[in-house]
C-alpha cells in the first residue's frame, strides 16, 4: 500500500513539474520615453494567443500561464508607437510618442474608425480631458474656444439653457444654422445636450469640410459634431471610478453704474427744478439720504452665491468576449435667480459582446431625467425683464422690505418683505414667482443597438437601430392670491418626440501589394420622426387649494399640434491610399425627404478629397527636424434641410374665421418647387510638425450656399405676408489657423501652449426678383447683394449739440440734421456676426500637479443694447432708475455730453449699438494626483486626485451690460451669465 501511494504522489509531482515547464510567468513595467512616467492602461498582448492584460497605475503588468513556446509580446498605447519585445521573466518597455499622429483613432463617418493621420477631410477632435469635470450642465459648453472656426455661445446663465454653435459663419438666413449632432453613430437634436452627462463623453470630433461631411448629405451644410461615449476594452481589468464636485455660482459682472438713492433724488431736481422747493419731496429725500437707505437691486436678485453639485460613478472593464461601461450621474444646481434651478439624473450602459469570431453585437443606452424651474418670460408680470433687470429699472429709494420708523418718524430698520412696492406700482417679483410656480420635467432616452458580421476577412456588415426620444411636461399655476385674486389659472403642457434611425452598411477593406489600400463602403439609412404637443388652460380659479384643471370656471380651446417627417438615404464612399503617401476619398449620397415638395424630394450630394503626406517622400526623409507635413484639398456639396415641416404645403386652419363663426381658411402658401439649400465648399489645408514640439495647421475655405431659402414677401391682397422660396445665395470665405507648442519637455515638467483663430467673411450674392437689397422692418437689419448678412442698418447718431442740448443725426448724405427719420438709415459697418473668433490655452504639469487654462474670444461682434433705451432716457427717469451717465445730461449751452435734454427723444439709432466683442477665461483647472506609492498603501485605491475648476472667472469686454455672450442682434432682459468656482475629487478603485 505504501509503495502505491508513493508511486501516485510521484506521478502527481511529475505532472505538476511538466505543466510548470510548459508555461511561464512574465512581469514587467511600461514607461513613457518623454516624461519617464508609468504608462497606465497600456495593452500587453501575447502574440499568437488570446492572452493579454493592461498595465496598472504604476505601469506594471503580470501574465500567468504563458506557454513556454511564446517568444514575443506586443505592447501598445494610443499616441505611442507599438513595440514588439522578446519574452523574459522580467521586462522593461519604453514607449515612444508617435510624432506623426498616425495612431490616434477618430470616428468621421459611417464606417470603422480611422487613424487621424490618414483622414483626408478637415477634422478636429477634443478629448475627454477638456469635457469632463466641468460645472456646466451642457457638454457643448466645453467646446468654446477649442476648435478653429467653431463659435460656441452659452447665451444665458439659466441652468437649463442650451448652447448655440455656428461653424465657419452663418450659411443661411431662414434655415437652421446649427451643426448636425451625432452620438455614437446616430443623429440627435441639440436639446439632448443638457440631458447628457459630460463625464460620459470620450471625445467630440468636429467635421468641417465637404470631404468629411458630404457623407451626411442633406443635413450637413453647417458641419457635423460627432460625440463618442466612453466604452470598455477587451481584456481590461474592471475599474470603478467615483467623482464628486461641489461649487457655487455668481453673476459674471455688470459694466454699468446705476444711480444710488441720493443720486436719483438729486436727478429728480434736475428734471423738475421745482422739487428743490417742494417740502414733501425734500423731507422724503432727507429721510433716505440721512439714513443711508438705497437699494442695490442687482444685489437683491443676484447677490447670493448659488450651489452646484455633481456626483458620478462608473464601472468600466472587459473580458475576452465582452467589454462594458456603466455609469450613474447626478447633477443639481440653483440658478442665480431664486426661481430657477435644475436637477438631472443620468444612467448610461454601453456593452459590446463578441458572440463569435464573426459576429459582434452591442447596445449604447442613455436614460436621463431632468427637472427644472425657469424664470418667467413673455408677458408675465415677473418676466425676466421686470426681474433680472430690476437693478436697472427699479428706483433705488424703494426697498424690498418694509421700512420701520418710530413714533417720531425716525428710521429704525427693516421689517418684513414687501409683496407690493407701492411707490412704483410693482409687485415684488419673488412674490409673483411664489404665486406662479412653473415646474418642468423631461425624460429622455438616447440609444442604439448594432449587429456586426465579419463573414470574410476585411468585410464588415453592420446593422444599427437608434432612438432619440423624450417626454416633456410643464405645469404652470397662478394661485388666486394677491394680483390674481379670483382669477387663478392653471396650464398643463405635454410634448412627446421620437426619432428612429435605421442604418445598414457594408464596408470592405483590402490591399494590393501592401502599397495600395482600399476601403469601400455602401449604406442605406432611414429616419422617422414624430413630434406632438398638447396644452390646456383653465381660468377663474378661486381657491389655491384646488388647482387641478377641473377647478376653473372657464377654459380655453386646447392647443394641439403634430408633425411627422421621414428621411431615406443611400450613400457610398471609396477611400484609397498609396504607400501612406497619397490619399483620395470619394463620397456620394442620395437623400429623400418628406419636408420638400413632391417633385423635389430627392437630391444628390458628393465630395472628393485628396491628401499628400509629404513627409513620406524620399526627398524629405533626411530632414530630421521635420516630423510631419501634409497637404489637403477637397471639394463637394452638402445640403440644409433645417426647415419647418410642411413648408412646401398649402395649409388650412380652423376656428372662428369669419364674423365670429367657425370655419376653415387658408393659413400658408404652398410651394411646389421647395427644395434643399445646397452648399458647395472648397477647402485647402496644410499641416506640419517640427522639432517634435511645434505644430501648425492652416486651412482656407470657400463655401457658397445656393437655393437659399427666404421668406419671400407677398402682397397682402393675397391674404398672406410671405411664402418660403429657394431664391437667394450667400458666400462664406475665410481661414482657420491652429498652433501648438510643447515649450518644455523634461523629466518631471511639461509645459505646452496652443491657440486657434478663424476669420470669416460673409457676403450675400443673390436676392429674389433680381433685387439688390431688401430691408427687414423693425430689425435694424438689411439684406443687400455684396454686403454681409447681419451688417446693421441704422440712422447714425451724431451726438448732442452743445448749443441747445438736442440730439443730432446724419442723413443719408452725411449732413447733420436734428430731425430723426428712418429714411436716413444706412449700413454702419458693424456686424451682428463676429468675423473673428478663436481661443488659446496652456497646460502645465510637474509630478502630480497639473494646471490648465483655456480662453475664448469673439472679435468684431456688435449688439443693440436695448436696456440703455430705458436706463439712459429722460422719458423714464421720473419713475425708474437710470445710469450715472444721466447725471451728465445737458443743462446749459456749452455742455459737452452724450445725454440730450428731455425735449429731444431718445431713438433706436446707432448710439445704442455697442461693441460686444469679448475675451473670456472659459475654464481653469488645478489638480493634484497623489503619488502611486501612497495610494498602494490603501490596498483599495488605484488612483486619487483632487482638483479645482473655475469657469468664466475673467471676462474682458467693452459691452455695457451684464454679459456680451448673447447670440442676438439685440439684448433686453436676458438672464445674466455666471462664473463658477468648484472643487472636486476623483477616486479610482
Amino acid at each position: 500500500m505504501k509503495e502505491k501511494l508513493a508511486l501516485l504522489l510521484g506521478c502527481l509531482f511529475l505532472g505538476i513539474g511538466l505543466i510548470t515547464a510548459q508555461t511561464q510567468k512574465i512581469t514587467g513595467v511600461v514607461i513613457s520615453e518623454d516624461d519617464k512616467q508609468p504608462v497606465v492602461g497600456a495593452s500587453i498582448v501575447v502574440k499568437g494567443t488570446a492572452l493579454g492584460t493592461i498595465t496598472d497605475v504604476n505601469g506594471h503588468f503580470t501574465l500567468l500561464n504563458v506557454p513556454a513556446s511564446v517568444k514575443t509580446l506586443q505592447i501598445s498605447y494610443i499616441g505611442m508607437k507599438t513595440e514588439v519585445v522578446p519574452v523574459k521573466p522580467s521586462i522593461k518597455v519604453i514607449l515612444k510618442s508617435d510624432s506623426q499622429l498616425v495612431d490616434e483613432v477618430v470616428v468621421v463617418g459611417y464606417g470603422s474608425a480611422r487613424k487621424l493621420g490618414s483622414v483626408v477631410g478637415s477634422v478636429t477632435t477634443v478629448g475627454s480631458e477638456k469635457i469632463a469635470n466641468k460645472p456646466a450642465a451642457n457638454a457643448g459648453d466645453a467646446l468654446q474656444g477649442q476648435i478653429a472656426g467653431l463659435q460656441v455661445f452659452t447665451p444665458s446663465g439659466e441652468p437649463s439653457e442650451t448652447v448655440v454653435m455656428r461653424l465657419r459663419g452663418v450659411s443661411s438666413i431662414n434655415s437652421n444654422t446649427e451643426p448636425l449632432f451625432i452620438l455614437d453613430g446616430s443623429p440627435i437634436s441639440s436639446g439632448a445636450f443638457t440631458m447628457l452627462n459630460p463625464n460620459d463623453i470620450e471625445s467630440m470630433t468636429v467635421l468641417k469640410d465637404a470631404s468629411s461631411t458630404a457623407i451626411y448629405g442633406s443635413r450637413a451644410a453647417n458641419g457635423v459634431v460627432i460625440m463618442t461615449s466612453k466604452k470598455g476594452k477587451r481584456g481590461q481589468k474592471a475599474r470603478v471610478s467615483l467623482n464628486a464636485l461641489y461649487g457655487w455660482s455668481r453673476i459674471t459682472g455688470d459694466n454699468i453704474d446705476m444711480m444710488n438713492a441720493e443720486q436719483w433724488l438729486n436727478f429728480q431736481e434736475i428734471l423738475d427744478p421745482g422739487k428743490a422747493y417742494d417740502d414733501a419731496f425734500q423731507k422724503r429725500k432727507s429721510f433716505y439720504v440721512d439714513n443711508g437707505i438705497s437699494t442695490d437691486w442687482a444685489d437683491v436678485f443676484f447677490g447670493d452665491a448659488k450651489p452646484t453639485q455633481q456626483y458620478d460613478i462608473n464601472v468600466v472593464g472587459g473580458t475576452e468576449s465582452i467589454n462594458y461601461y456603466i455609469s450613474f450621474g447626478h447633477y443639481d444646481t440653483d440658478g442665480i435667480m431664486d426661481d430657477s434651478s435644475m436637477r438631472r439624473e443620468t444612467l448610461r450602459s454601453n456593452v459590446e459582446v463578441k458572440v463569435t469570431d464573426w459576429l459582434k453585437a452591442g447596445i449604447n443606452m442613455n436614460l436621463s431625467y431632468k427637472k427644472y424651474r425657469t424664470t418667467a418670460f413673455s408677458t408675465d408680470l415677473n418676466n425676466v425683464y421686470n426681474k433680472a433687470y430690476a437693478a436697472r429699472m427699479y428706483r433705488p429709494d424703494q426697498a424690498a422690505n418694509e421700512i420701520l420708523t418710530d413714533a417720531e418718524g425716525n428710521f429704525t430698520g427693516y421689517g418684513k418683505r414687501l409683496n407690493y412696492l407701492e411707490d412704483m406700482g410693482y409687485y415684488n417679483p419673488y412674490y409673483l414667482s411664489e404665486l406662479q410656480p412653473n415646474n418642468r420635467s423631461t425624460i429622455r432616452v438616447n440609444g442604439n443597438t448594432f449587429f456586426n458580421i465579419n463573414p470574410i476577412k476585411g468585410l464588415n456588415i453592420r446593422a444599427s437601430q437608434a432612438v432619440d426620444a423624450f417626454d416633456y411636461r410643464n405645469s404652470h399655476k397662478a394661485y388666486p392670491i394677491g394680483p390674481f385674486e379670483g382669477a387663478g389659472a392653471a396650464t398643463e403642457s405635454f410634448e412627446r418626440y421620437y426619432s428612429f434611425t435605421y442604418t445598414n452598411t457594408a464596408e470592405y477593406k483590402f490591399s494590393l501589394d501592401k502599397l495600395h489600400r482600399f476601403t469601400v463602403l455602401a449604406g442605406q439609412e432611414s429616419i422617422i420622426t414624430k413630434n406632438e404637443n398638447f396644452s390646456a388652460n383653465s381660468k377663474k380659479m378661486v381657491d389655491a387649494r384646488m388647482m387641478l384643471m377641473t377647478s376653473g370656471a372657464e377654459s380655453e380651446v386646447p392647443a394641439h399640434s403634430m408633425y411627422k417627417k421621414v428621411f431615406n438615404s443611400y450613400f457610398a464612399t471609396v477611400s484609397y491610399s498609396y504607400d501612406d503617401r497619397y490619399y483620395v476619398d470619394l463620397a456620394g449620397r442620395r437623400d429623400g425627404s418628406s419636408l420638400f415638395a413632391k417633385n423635389n424630394q430627392w437630391a444628390n450630394f458628393y465630395s472628393v478629397g485628396a491628401m499628400w503626406n509629404m513627409r513620406k517622400e524620399t526627398f524629405l526623409q533626411n530632414v530630421s527636424w521635420l516630423d510631419a507635413l501634409q497637404l489637403k484639398v477637397s471639394y463637394g456639396t452638402t445640403g440644409n434641410s433645417g426647415i419647418t415641416p410642411y413648408n412646401a404645403l398649402a395649409l388650412v386652419g380652423s376656428g372662428l374665421k369669419y364674423n365670429g363663426q367657425p370655419g376653415i381658411a387658408p393659413t400658408t402658401v404652398g410651394n411646389d418647387d421647395l427644395t434643399w439649400e445646397s452648399m458647395k465648399t472648397l477647402n485647402v489645408g496644410v499641416s506640419a510638425k517640427i522639432f517634435n514640439r511645434f505644430s501648425i495647421d492652416f486651412e482656407f475655405y470657400n463655401r457658397h450656399t445656393e437655393d437659399m431659402l427666404m421668406a419671400y414677401p407677398l402682397s397682402y391682397t393675397t391674404g398672406h405676408s410671405n411664402s418660403v422660396e429657394n431664391v437667394a445665395s450667400m458666400r462664406n470665405r475665410g481661414f482657420d489657423l491652429t498652433l501648438g507648442a510643447d515649450v518644455l519637455k523634461i523629466k518631471d515638467f511639461l509645459w505646452s501652449v496652443s491657440g486657434n483663430l478663424n476669420y470669416n467673411k460673409n457676403e450675400i450674392t443673390k436676392l429674389f426678383n433680381g433685387l439688390d437689397e431688401y430691408t427687414l422692418p423693425a430689425t435694424g437689419l438689411k439684406m443687400q447683394v455684396g454686403k454681409p448678412w447681419g451688417e446693421y442698418y441704422y440712422v447714425r447718431w451724431a451726438g448732442v449739440d452743445p448749443r441747445d442740448g438736442y440730439n443730432m443725426w446724419y442723413d443719408k448724405n452725411g449732413n447733420l440734421t436734428k430731425k430723426y427719420s428712418e429714411d436716413d438709415a444706412v449700413f454702419v459697418g458693424k456686424q451682428r456676426y463676429a468675423p473673428w473668433s478663436g481661443g488659446f490655452g496652456t497646460q502645465l504639469s510637474w509630478k502630480g500637479i497639473s494646471v490648465s487654462a483655456d480662453f475664448s474670444f469673439i472679435l468684431g461682434q456688435y449688439m443693440m443694447n436695448n436696456e440703455r433705451y430705458f436706463t439712459e432716457n429722460p422719458t423714464f427717469a421720473g419713475s425708474d432708475n437710470q445710469t450715472t451717465e444721466m447725471l451728465t445730461m445737458w443743462q446749459k449751452p456749452g455742455d459737452i455730453t452724450k445725454i440730450a435734454i428731455p425735449d429731444s427723444p431718445v431713438q433706436f439709432d446707432s448710439h445704442l449699438l455697442e461693441n460686444a466683442s469679448f475675451m473670456r477665461m472659459k475654464n481653469i483647472t488645478v489638480g493634484y494626483a497623489f503619488p502611486a506609492k501612497w495610494i498602494q498603501k490603501t490596498g483599495v485605491l488605484s488612483s486619487a486626485r483632487v482638483y479645482f475648476v473655475g469657469r468664466n472667472l475673467l471676462t474682458v469686454t467693452k459691452y455695457k451690460g451684464y454679459d456680451p455672450e448673447v447670440d442676438s442682434n439685440v439684448q433686453l432682459g436676458n438672464y445674466p451669465n455666471t462664473k463658477q468656482y468648484s472643487f472636486g475629487v476623483e477616486l479610482t478603485f
